[in-house]
């Protein structure tokens, strides 16, 4: 082989290359800068959250010198959940009778001594 015969391998590889590197950059850019706008909108709602908590009295935020939120401190308490339900067909609980005390109350109202 000599040296024409193996150029226009050479001038089409490194066309090719520059055709390749050109068209991933602009998806690659696309891609980044679609990637900045998710992460802003993210960023927007975590900061709607987290003064959504901060105003329950839920956590409190531990923000930095600028004012921006660091970190979270949660508030210590309680919750209290309940359920009901109900189907549509009846049943019947058969309960036991109260023992009734010489005041009249039952064993249920009045605590037992254990002793």
């Amino acid at each position: 082989m000599n040296l024409p015969s193996i150029l226009p391998v050479f001038v089409g590889a490194a066309i090719s290359g520059v055709i390749t590197w050109l068209v991933s950059r602009h998806y690659y850019k696309k891609a980044g800068d679609e990637l900045k706008q998710q992460a802003t909108r993210l960023e927007c709602l975590n900061k709607l959250i987290l003064h959504g908590l901060e105003n329950a009295d839920v956590v409190e935020l531990v923000r930095d010198a600028s004012g921006k939120p660091t970190g979270i401190t949660i508030k210590g308490g309680s919750v209290l959940v309940g359920e009901g339900r109900m189907s549509p067909r009846g049943e019947v609980i058969e309960r036991r009778p109260a023992n009734r005390n010489a005041q009249g109350a039952s064993d249920i109202d009045s605590p037992r001594n254990s002793d």
